[in-house]
């Protein structure tokens, strides 16, 4: 049953101790062993920069549409606010003059 796959790896390193059920203990290397690197992949930076430059020039005709909205909103709410101070004084000045027509003056 014990073929040359299955047979324990010999350890060069001396054991430094025993566990309680009889297993040796082995230190950590000095040294980790080395990872193998993953190969280098060439992406098209181009594209990246192009893309990046498009989503920048749409940022900002979002942003200047957005502000022109605003400012039109600014001054449609501005034109309100004084069209409703002239109604205001319109209507005290009629009803003024509107009971000074119904007393008689």
């Amino acid at each position: 049953m014990n073929s040359p796959e299955q047979t324990p790896v010999q350890h060069t390193v001396q054991p430094i101790g025993m566990t309680t059920q009889g297993q040796p203990i082995y230190p950590w290397p000095a040294h980790p062993a080395p990872v193998a690197q993953a190969p280098l992949r060439a992406h098209p930076v181009g594209l990246y920069v192009a893309g990046g430059c498009l989503a920048i020039a749409a940022l900002a005709v979002v942003g200047t549409v957005l502000v022109a909205v605003l400012i039109g909103l600014s001054l449609a709410l501005v034109v309100l606010a004084i069209t409703v101070v002239a109604l205001t004084v319109c209507l005290l000045v009629l009803r003024s003059m509107w009971r000074d027509f119904q007393r008689g003056r």
